[in-house]
């Protein structure tokens, strides 16, 4: 999924959020043994793989039972138990039985981390809970998934990062940054690459 005002920093975060997300080797992977019946086999994910075919995405089980559907127009793999699909040009978020939980409303979506997932509506970006409710509001050009307390988000070209309350706890001064991890942020400033420590709280 690309943003259009920011092609190239999503294109950048997608790779980023899928590695930190799925946790595993995306080149060495689980699938289900099917035949060529689908376009795309997708790894497993908690139990379940993405298929896609004639254009239709769905999910079966690790034996091909398909257990939801090919009826959705994108589909992400599984994570703390939601999957992000897309119906009628929006995404959405389902359950493992296939129920809808949170509607097709948002432009663009990351996976669930840490309890919330960053969305994209009317231009802006902001993090909602599991029950869709907006636990950060809308006010950014570009955000990351949180991880270890804290989300990348993106301010007049600028990044810096907020805790789970959308407090700014690193300023707005960097011109890229990547997900925190045992502490440690790499970030972009004036054209070098330098390496951030979480704040104590």
């Amino acid at each position: 999924m690309t943003h259009s005002k920011h092609k190239k920093p999503i294109a950048k975060l997608t790779l980023a959020i899928i590695v930190s997300m799925l946790g595993q080797n995306l080149w060495a992977c689980n699938k289900p043994e099917v035949s060529d019946k689908y376009e795309v086999v997708d790894c497993l994910y908690e139990g379940l793989a993405g298929v896609k075919k004639d254009g239709k995405f769905g999910f079966i089980d690790e034996v091909g039972t398909v257990i939801i559907p090919l009826q959705f127009d994108g589909a992400w793999p599984f994570v703390e138990g939601l999957a992000i699909v897309k119906k009628g040009g929006k995404w959405g978020f389902i359950d493992k039985n296939g129920a809808v939980l949170i509607p097709f409303q948002y432009n663009y979506a990351w996976p669930f981390s840490e309890g919330l997932a960053g969305v994209e509506k009317d231009g802006k970006w902001g993090f909602i809970d599991k029950t869709g409710k907006t636990v950060v509001p809308f006010e950014y050009n570009s955000a990351m998934s949180f991880s270890e307390g804290l989300a990348g988000v993106e301010k007049d070209d600028k990044w810096g990062f907020i805790d789970k309350t959308g407090g700014l706890i690193i300023p707005f001064q960097y011109d890229y940054v990547q997900l925190f991890n045992e502490g440690l942020a790499k970030a972009q400033k004036d054209g070098q690459w330098i390496t951030i420590t979480k704040p104590e709280t």
